[in-house]
C-alpha cells in the first residue's frame, strides 16, 4: 500500500510539473499588445511557477514522512523526487530553446531580407504596440530615379543600391527611440518616438546629406538622391493618417527638387488644405 501511494504521489508530481510547463508555454504564446498585459502575462508565469514548485515539495514532503533512515524505504522517494526535479529543469531547457527559436522567427518574419532592416510586417508589429498618445514623427523616405535605374542597369544593381542605402539608414536606428523601416521598394519609413518638429527636420537634414551621395555599385558609379516627407502626430497616434500625411509630403518634396525635405502641416482653416514648408537641398 506504502508504495502505491509513493508512486501515485510522484506520478502526480511528475504531472504538475508537466502540467506548469504546458501553462507557461501557452500563456508565452499568448501576444502582449500593451506593456501593462506584458506585466500581467509576466506576473502569471512566476505565480504558476512558483505554485508547481511548492506543490512538487509538498507532494515530496508527503512521500517522506515517517521515513527517519535509508532503512525504512527512504531511499525510492528521495529517488522519485529528484527525478522529477531533474524532468521539471529538462523541460523548462526545451522551454527556453523553444523561445530562443521563436524568437529568430520572428526576427526573420520582421527583417528585410535585403537591407537588414525591419520589413512592413515589422512595422505592423510597432503600430500594434505603440501607445495611443504617443509622441511620434514620422518620415517616409524614396529614393529619385530609383526606377528609371532598375529598367536601364537591372534589377540587380537596383537590390545593391537599396543594399547600400539600407546600410546608411541603419546608423540612425536606436532601440526604443527611433525605428526604420522599408515598406517595399525604394520607399522608408523612419518613425522617431518623443520627437519634435525641430528635431526631425533635423533627422531628416541627416538623413539627406548621408544617402543623398554618389555610389559604387560594381562598376557603375551613379549619383542618387533621396526625398522625404515629415508629420507629427498631434494627439492620438493614427497610423494610416501619419503614414498618408508623410507619403504625401514626400511626393511634394520631389517636385520642390531633389535631396530636399517637405513638412506636411494642415491649414487650421480647411483641413483638406496642407502647405509645406522647411525645404532643404542637399548639397
Amino acid at each position: 500500500m506504502e508504495e502505491v501511494q509513493n508512486y501515485l504521489l510522484a506520478m502526480s508530481s511528475i504531472l504538475i510539473a508537466g502540467i506548469a510547463v504546458y501553462s507557461v508555454l501557452l500563456i508565452l504564446g499568448i501576444p502582449s499588445l500593451t506593456q501593462r498585459t506584458k506585466a500581467l502575462r509576466t506576473g502569471v508565469v512566476v505565480i504558476i511557477i512558483g505554485v508547481g514548485l511548492w506543490t512538487m515539495h509538498a507532494l515530496g514532503s508527503l512521500s517522506l514522512q515517517g521515513k527517519p533512515d535509508f532503512r525504512e524505504g527512504v531511499l525510492f522517494p528521495y529517488a522519485v523526487y529528484g527525478i522529477t526535479i531533474a524532468v521539471l529543469l529538462f523541460l523548462f531547457s526545451r522551454l527556453r530553446l523553444l523561445l530562443g527559436e521563436r524568437d529568430q522567427l520572428k526576427e526573420l518574419a520582421y527583417k528585410d531580407a535585403l537591407t537588414g532592416l525591419l520589413n512592413k510586417n515589422g512595422m505592423d508589429h510597432f503600430w500594434d504596440h505603440c501607445k495611443e498618445n504617443e509622441q511620434l514623427a514620422v518620415l517616409f523616405l524614396d529614393l529619385n530615379r530609383f526606377k528609371s535605374i532598375n529598367d536601364t542597369l537591372g534589377h540587380h544593381v537596383g537590390d545593391l543600391l537599396l543594399e547600400a542605402v539600407g546600410g546608411k539608414l541603419s546608423q540612425f536606428s536606436s532601440k526604443g527611440k527611433r525605428h526604420i523601416f522599408r515598406v517595399g521598394g525604394d520607399e522608408f519609413v523612419i518613425v522617431a518616438k518623443r520627437c519634435s518638429q525641430k528635431e526631425a527636420e533635423q533627422l531628416a537634414v541627416k538623413i539627406l546629406e548621408t544617402t543623398t551621395c554618389k555610389y559604387k555599385l560594381e562598376q557603375h558609379h551613379l549619383f542618387v538622391s533621396a526625398s522625404i516627407g515629415i508629420t507629427l502626430s498631434h494627439g492620438k497616434t493614427e497610423r494610416g493618417r501619419l503614414l498618408k500625411e508623410a507619403d504625401t509630403a514626400m511626393y511634394n518634396a520631389k517636385q520642390l527638387g531633389t535631396g530636399r525635405y517637405s513638412v506636411y502641416k494642415p491649414d487650421t482653416a480647411n483641413a483638406d488644405y496642407a502647405k509645406w514648408y522647411g525645404n532643404f537641398k542637399a548639397k
